[in-house]
C-alpha cells in the first residue's frame, strides 16, 4: 500500500471506526505469492514454495501457519464501512522502480 492510502484509512477509522475492528489497507485481492514473484524478478533470481518445515526455519511455526494461512489480503471491511478506497493500486508504482506485475497475474 502506498503510504497515503493508508493514512486515509487510518484517518477514517479514528474518525468513524468500530472499537476492536481490523481494517485491512490493501489495493485488491493479492496473494503472497505474487509478491514474492515481483520481488524476485526484480533481483533477478528466482521464487521457489517452502516446505512447512523449511517456512517454519524462517518465521516459525506460528509465523509459518499465518503466512500460509493468510495467502491472499482483501480489504472488504475498510471498503464497506469507512468508505475508503485506494487511489495507488499497481505494486509497481508504489515499490522499486523496476518492480514488474507477475506473469499471469
Amino acid at each position: 500500500m502506498h503510504l497515503d492510502d493508508v493514512a486515509r484509512l487510518a484517518e477514517a477509522a479514528v474518525r468513524g471506526g468500530t472499537a476492536g475492528a481490523l481494517d485491512h489497507a490493501v489495493a485488491g485481492e493479492v496473494a503472497n505469492r505474487w509478491i514474492a514473484e515481483a520481488v524476485a524478478a526484480d533481483l533477478g533470481c528466482a521464487a521457489r514454495s517452502l516446505t512447512p518445515a523449511e517456512a517454519a526455519g524462517v518465521w516459525d511455526e506460528f509465523g509459518a501457519l499465518i503466512m500460509g494461512a493468510s495467502s491472499r489480503s482483501r480489504a472488504p471491511r475498510a471498503r464497506a464501512e469507512r468508505g475508503w478506497a485506494p487511489r495507488r493500486t499497481d505494486l509497481s508504482e508504489i515499490g522499486e522502480p523496476g518492480l514488474r506485475r507477475p506473469v499471469g497475474a
